[in-house]
């Protein structure tokens, strides 16, 4: 009786898990089962997708630092284009709600560039009024178009798509931003002033598009069926309740999904634009890009002691001729990791004299709700790791103890506080504007994906504040933990690093600098590790997937980082290919390890080198 039982809970388990095997995004044009045919449809509406005026070459939208978007549409709420522009920038929206107010336009003056978007005859009136505003992007949807040539020459750029299916609406924002250049052209007069023929083109795309697996030569149905199948295992098995899974080749976004639910109780699908807790991620997401521009600018040298920089180190014996390659590449022997929360807490209680339940002048740093660290804490944390012992011998031994004290030297050395500096270098033009710390303070309209629930510390579910109890009380602000983004937006930054610091039609780093950040630094040392980057197993292409780290396939070239929490991010510059994974495997409790047993990450990452061969 009893295995008849067991096999009645595996085989639903199966069923339900199966069914956690769908994306839980918006706006998702219909698929038919013949994966040619869509990509034929794809082309068709990308090449009638038409930029008809462009002033000042204003599309590709560039500059996202500092620029401010509106999009103001007369499409239902969440519709597909608004999606898509989510993708690549902070977007404030206005749907018919809004147009409906006869003092609206004046509410749009503050913003850089306003895109309309609006089909034939369905402005309400808000053309003319629309028309004063500096860098007004037109986006027609529908044949025919009326109105005066007049006023439309008043818009900065005109875009014209010819229906206002899901698939337009999709590239017309995928435009907008660069994700393809523009080709197209008019195939009868518009009576707006544009003739038969008309469309101007634009030079590249800049930035990721949003497509199908054959767009680049990979098999949808192959990689559908055993992305799948591991996801629904891997959510039985209990290694984690929801993952997002997004994998872009060749500057194409091929592969976006959701699977499972935010916890075991299956009440909150999944959805590909949640926010997650990085975890360690954060070390190549945060301290390390400020580390690489400040070592390019020539504030930071990787071959002279470290100590010249932070001088606390300076007359330690075993820590004054460190150096910071050494210790980006984990071979300087320091401390691998250290238990602060031990400091705070005496017999399972916190410590009066380092938390408090309220902020003050003298406890401002933010671990959680109502947790509130002594603000000179970090100091104690520095004295600690000064004194600390490091090995005597000279061999690869994972530390992540430097980058807790990584962000207060960037500040020192950049003159603007780390989150700043991060956002105005990286974040912020890159247009990754979820990409930041403690999103619980930051309203962001996307759900933000729960972690464990704490019973040592914050008695309570971890969500919004970071996992990580050494970032925690650092007030949630660190360089080993403690940013969270979505999908999309770590795919810019690995993109970025990909395409050796471009992206965008920016450049943040110069390529001789990518490379030597992203180079084995000690192979004779049998230490496989970049600078700051994570690196395949030295002999990884001969090993089996069971023990290669990360999938056998990937080439020496790549590199990224994998979190605690259970996130993961590579990039592949031989195969032109990033690999995206987010999951919250701690939940409810980080003694949840199957998502290392089952080879999760790697077996899903194989999966899109097998699909090339697949054809």
């Amino acid at each position: 009786m009893v295995t008849i039982n067991k096999k009645i809970v595996t085989i639903t388990s199966l069923f339900f898990a199966l069914l956690l095997c769908i994306e839980y995004g918006h706006g998702q044009e219909t698929r038919s089962s013949n994966p040619n045919h869509d990509l034929q449809i794809r082309f068709e509406t990308e090449k009638s997708v038409v930029l008809l005026k462009n002033d000042h070459s204003l599309i590709p939208l560039q500059n996202l630092k500092d620029t401010k978007i509106a999009f103001v549409s007369s499409f239902p709420k969440d519709n597909p284009m608004g999606k898509m522009l989510d993708n690549y920038a902070k977007i404030f929206h206005y749907g018919p709600a809004d147009i409906k107010d006869p003092s609206f336009p004046k509410s749009l003056v503050s913003f850089d560039v306003v895109i309309f978007a609006f089909r034939s005859g369905d402005d309400d009136g808000l053309l003319p009024s629309m028309l004063k505003l500096n860098n007004l992007v037109l986006a027609y949807f529908d044949a025919p178009i009326t109105g005066s040539p007049k006023n439309v020459a008043r818009a900065k750029s005109v875009i014209y798509a010819q229906d206002s299916e899901v698939l337009s609406q999709k590239y017309v924002a995928q435009l907008i931003f660069g994700g393809f250049a523009a080709r197209g052209a008019l195939t009868s007069d518009i009576p707006i002033g544009f003739k038969k023929g008309d469309g101007l083109k634009t030079l590249n795309q800049i930035r990721l598009k949003y497509t199908i697996p054959e767009e680049v030569g990979m098999d949808s149905r192959y990689i559908d069926s055993k992305v799948d199948s591991i996801m629904s295992h891997a959510i039985v098995e209990h290694s984690f309740p929801g993952a997002t899974l997004l994998v872009a080749k060749n500057n194409k976004v091929i592969f976006k999904k959701s699977y499972g639910y935010l916890t075991y109780d299956s009440l909150v699908p999944v959805k590909s634009d949640d926010l997650y807790d990085l975890a360690s991620v954060t070390k190549v997401m945060g301290a390390l890009p400020a580390l690489m521009k400040l070592y390019e600018i020539g504030k930071l040298r990787l071959d002279v002691p470290f100590s010249n920089y932070w001088k606390s180190w300076r007359h330690r014996k075993d820590k004054k001729d460190l150096t910071l390659r050494e210790i980006l590449a984990h071979q300087a022997g320091l401390n691998p990791y250290f238990i602060f929360l031990n400091d705070v807490l005496k017999d399972g209680k916190v410590k009066k004299r380092f938390v408090h339940n309220h902020p003050s002048s003298r406890f401002e740093s933010q671990a959680y709700d109502s947790i509130f660290i002594k603000s000179r804490f970090n100091r104690k944390m520095y004295r600690e790791i000064k004194r600390s012992k490091v090995l005597e011998e000279k061999k690869y031994l994972y530390s992540g103890t430097a980058f807790l004290i990584f962000p207060e030297l960037i500040t020192e050395l950049s003159g603007q506080p780390y989150p700043e500096y991060l956002k105005n270098e990286f974040y912020a033009p890159l247009g990754s504007y979820t990409l930041g710390f403690k999103p619980a303070t930051k309203h962001f309209p996307n759900t933000i994906v729960p972690t464990e629930i704490d019973t040592l510390f914050r008695k309570t579910l971890t969500h919004g504040w970071v996992h990580d109890e050494n970032a925690a009380l650092l007030g949630g602000v660190s360089g080993n933990a403690g940013l969270f983004a979505t999908a999309d937006d770590l795919a810019k930054m690995m993109q970025m690093y990909m395409q050796n610091g471009m992206y965008g039609g920016e450049r943040y780093f110069y390529e001789t600098t990518i490379k030597e950040f992203t180079k084995v630094q000690y192979p004779e040392n049998d230490n496989r590790r970049g600078l700051g980057f994570d690196k395949p197993l030295l002999n990884n292409a001969e090993l089996p997937l069971s023990e290669a780290y990360p999938a056998p396939e990937v080439s020496p070239e790549s590199f990224g980082h994998s979190g605690f929490t259970g996130t993961f991010v590579w990039a592949d510059p031989e195969n032109q290919l990033v690999f995206i994974f987010l999951s919250n495997r701690v939940y409810p409790t980080r003694k949840n390890s199957n998502i290392y047993k089952l080879n999760v990450r790697s077996s899903l990452q194989q999966v899109f080198y097998k699909a090339q061969m697949a054809q």
